[in-house]
């Protein structure tokens, strides 16, 4: 139950900053607060990824980490008005992460059931790295599809799976331990 939670609890931060760095590109917020945002959430989550290195889960220790990160990078575009080149390289080295943990999760279906859910989020998530390195690294005028998915992903791969998981709605690491 606890490593769920865990996981709901880093799903729902992220969906926080997914949705406002998303109203951000849209011109609807200010940069700085946000990066103020990313900055404490990435701070959060990388707590939380070494708590599940404590329980054993080095790869989900990693996978968050990559989003910490990303969160961090964020935080010193938008307050300090960083180039994000950068960033969007670093883009396309998570979205080959993000594509192999897909994969990862998609394997692990047969033996814990609702393990294809993530691989679906992780894909989700590497088409939008994906589109974020297209803006920030090669300049492609897609800033506002990249806005959008930032948006859709806040809901369907991050505060809806979150807060199933924190009020025990949905759990798959938990019912594989309680024995199905």
């Amino acid at each position: 139950m606890a490593i769920d939670m865990l996981l709901g609890y880093v799903l729902l931060l992220v969906g926080f900053v997914f949705f406002c760095n998303g109203m951000t590109v849209l011109g609807k917020t200010g940069a700085k607060e946000v990066g103020v945002l990313n900055f404490a959430v990435g701070v959060l989550i990388l707590i939380a990824a070494w708590q599940l290195h404590g329980e054993g889960l080095t790869a989900a220790t990693a996978l968050v980490s990559v989003f910490a990160l990303i969160y961090f990078m964020v935080a010193g575009i938008f307050i300090h008005g960083y180039d994000a080149k950068g960033l969007g390289w670093y883009c396309l080295f998570a979205t080959i992460v993000f594509i192999w943990y897909g994969y990862h999760f998609y394997g692990l279906e047969a033996a814990i059931p609702g393990m294809m859910y993530y691989a679906l989020f992780c894909w989700a998530w590497a088409l939008l790295v994906f589109l974020a390195f297209l803006v920030f690294s090669l300049g492609k005028a897609v800033a506002p599809a990249v806005a959008w998915l930032f948006l859709i992903e806040a809901f369907l791969t991050l505060l809806i799976p979150g807060m199933m998981l924190l009020t025990g709605k949905w759990g798959p690491v938990t019912a594989v331990s309680a024995g199905g």
